[in-house]
C-alpha cells in the first residue's frame, strides 16, 4: 500500500493530464478519489493508481453501441 500523499500538479501528471481536467472532474463528480487536507486538495498514490486500472479497457470485452436511426 503506497500511502504517499501528491499535490494536485503530482496526481496529474501521473495521470497524463493537466490539473485544470482533475478540477473539472472534481466539480462533475468524476476522477479519482481525492483528499481536503487544511483546505487544500491532495491525492493518494494507491487512489490514482485505482483509478488507473479502473479505467483499463480490454479490446473486445465491451459490447458495442447501436447507433440511432
Amino acid at each position: 500500500m503506497d500511502t504517499t500523499i501528491l499535490t494536485e500538479k503530482e496526481a496529474a501528471k501521473r495521470l497524463f493530464a493537466r490539473p485544470d481536467t482533475l478540477r473539472k472532474w472534481r466539480t462533475r463528480g468524476r476522477g479519482p478519489v481525492y483528499l481536503k487536507l487544511s483546505g487544500k486538495v491532495r491525492y493518494q498514490a494507491e487512489d490514482i493508481e485505482a483509478f488507473i486500472q479502473a479505467s483499463r479497457v480490454e479490446p473486445g470485452t465491451k459490447k458495442r453501441r447501436r447507433r440511432k436511426a
